[in-house]
Order: structure tokens, then sequence, then C-alpha cells
């Protein structure tokens, strides 16, 4: 992670430091994992990097193989703080460390803020509490409350005007030459979702070598999204209409797109609409939730109409359900390589049917 504790955190309200904690720092060769970290920003792969160390380093903290027992996941939602701090306060499996994850921090109101912010005045020393959100001012009492006893760490997009630019830096670390002019082509073609654009790079990689890439290379590889079909796919899902969704689908792979693609968004999507409820359920106007999260007329109308008929602790199982895909699809999945990908999505796609229709 960027920035590592070098001492554990100070015992406050008479706890005291776990063992795990300073043995699981020893083996890592590391400074020992601190009570709660604050993650911020949009550049959604450094968020991902950050919390798959954090979680192989709570893996290595116990002493056996415990799996994901000792990670447990939460979305803001009003009132989630109660279950966060109960979470917290359970003893670890096998003497390790339990890393207790939120997602979406930036929408809690106050009073889950505050009910955090106890805690975090005498956090339990097998718990590590992991608070993961889009962005918070700089007085927030969040930010405050996490600096005293551990690490806020920030990680922000590249902005639109210099997005190109990430585009040829990421293409020049698997060795390829991308001029401006194929970066801006590349972002025509996929938008500027990080996921996605690393995706590519990574099948022109393949296609094309190390070397210069050009416009044909692109032409020949990249697929033109089709915003209309993927929403398509996503209205049948939250409808759950299983025929509906998977028909979908099938018209999206012959026009070329790819699972991983799809799921990308498919996951950007829901993401989007956890936030959406959120903000609707606060009293928030669909203007005010457009610009809060920076929605383009077409997605941010889709979500709101969707956002009017899918329960919140359904749109929850279904982030949770992507969540596990994610993971699945990067390396875990117990499926051969050559059709992981495909039938992960697959597998996903049907949880999130049966999420829906619950």
């Amino acid at each position: 992670m960027a920035a590592e504790a070098t001492s554990a955190p100070d015992s406050k309200g008479g706890r005291k430091v776990s063992a795990a904690r300073d043995s699981q720092a020893a083996s890592a060769g590391k400074g020992p994992l601190k009570a709660a970290y604050l993650i911020l920003g949009d550049d959604e792969p450094k968020v991902e990097k950050a919390l798959r160390r954090l979680k192989m380093r709570i893996g290595q903290a116990a002493s056996g193989d415990v799996g994901d027992l000792n990670i447990v996941e939460f979305w803001a939602t009003a009132g989630t703080s109660v279950g966060v701090v109960n979470a917290a306060n359970t003893m670890a499996f096998l003497g390790g460390l339990r890393l207790v994850l939120v997602h979406s921090v930036h929408m809690w109101k106050k009073e889950d803020k505050d009910r955090v912010v106890a805690y975090l005045r005498s956090p339990a020393p097998d718990a590590c509490l992991a608070l993961v959100g889009d962005k918070l001012p700089a007085a927030d009492s969040l930010r405050a409350a996490v600096a005293a006893t551990g690490d806020v760490l920030e990680y922000a997009a590249p902005r639109r005007a210099k997005f190109t630019d990430w585009v040829t830096k990421q293409a020049a670390r698997l060795r390829m030459e991308l001029g401006q002019e194929e970066a801006r082509l590349l972002v025509e073609r996929m938008g500027e979702h990080q996921h996605l654009v690393l995706r590519e790079l990574e099948k022109l990689s393949v296609y094309a070598g190390p070397g210069r890439i050009t416009t044909d290379d692109i032409e020949a590889v990249c697929s033109h999204t089709l915003e209309a079909s993927v929403f398509e796919l996503v209205d049948a899902l939250a409808a759950g209409q299983g025929v509906q969704a998977f028909r979908a689908l099938e018209e999206l792979y012959a026009a070329g797109e790819e699972p991983m693609s799809l799921f990308y968004r498919v996951l950007w999507h829901f993401e989007k609409l956890v936030a959406v409820i959120a903000l609707r359920s606060g009293g928030g106007t669909f203007e005010q939730t457009q610009d809060r999260l920076k929605l383009k007329a077409f997605p941010a109308k889709k979500l709101w109409r969707q956002s009017n008929s899918l329960r919140p602790e359904r749109a929850r199982m279904i982030v949770q359900a992507l969540s596990r895909a994610d993971a699945r699809m990067k390396g875990m999945s117990p499926l051969p390589s050559e059709v992981a990908a495909g039938l992960e999505f697959e597998l996903c796609l049907g949880a999130i049917l049966t999420a829906c229709r619950a």
C-alpha cells in the first residue's frame, strides 16, 4: 500500500495492540497494519490495487488458511455503521486480523459518521477498518478520525484533459508506443473508463506486440462500445428479466464485445445505481444527483428511473455479487483460464437476476 505504518496503532481506552498485527508485520517484512485506512479517489485501478494488497496482508496475519472469513464488506447506506462497528469488534478467526471494508463512505450521513468516529477513538486491536469513497471534504470528521489512528490515502483519476496522456503512459508500460491521435481514437471507442481502456491496451499488446501502435491496429482489435445495448442488458438485469438479459448479452457478443469489457460496464452501472439510490433516499433531486455523480444525460436518466424500482438492499446484493465475480475473473476462478471470464460473467449475471427477483 502507498503508506504503511512503521509502528502499531496507539492503544486507547485500555485496548492493546494485537499480537497478530505485529507478527504479520514481521513475517511480511513491513510495518504493522494500522487500525484504519481511508482510501479516497476515482482512480479505480489504484484503489483496487491498494485493496488487493490490504486483503493479502490480512490473509497473511492468520495462523492458518481462513480464506475470506476475516474479511467483511459493507456498502455505506443509512444505518450500516452499526453493522460496521459490530463487525470490527468481533474477534478474528485463528488469531488473525479482521478486515472490515466499507465502500462508498462519502454517502454516509452525520449519524453514521459519528458512530464510526466514536469507534476509532478506541479501535479493536485485532481489526483493520478500511473506508473507501470517492472524496470527502478536508474538514470531514472521518478524515480527522482516521488520520489520528491510521492513514488517509488518495488516488485521483486523470482528468478529462489529461486522460489521453494517461492512456499513452499505460501503453508505454506494456512497451507500446501510442501517439496522441491513436490515444484519442481509443478513448472515443471505450470512453473514459480506465478498466476498459486497460483491457483494450492488453489486447493491443497481444495483437501488435511491442512498438508503434497504429489506428489500423485499434480498428482491428478494439470493440466499438454499444451504449444502448449495454443499457438494454442492465435494464433487463435490474428488472429480473432473464430471457431478455441473456438475449441482449448474445447480441453484444455477436457485435464483438468481450466478457471482461461488458463486466466492467455492468459493474460501473450498478455501483452508480447504488449511489443514485442513496442520494435519492436522502432527498436528492435528479439534477443534484446528476451533478454529484458527474453523469451524462443518457445514463443519468436510466439510473434515475431504475432507482425508483430497485430496493437498496437488492442493489447492494448485486454489487456484492459483482465484487465476488471481479476477484474470480482476475485469477481466483477454479475454472480453466480459457473459459473462466465468460463463465464467471454469466454466473454473475445469474446471481444478479436472483437478487433482483428476491
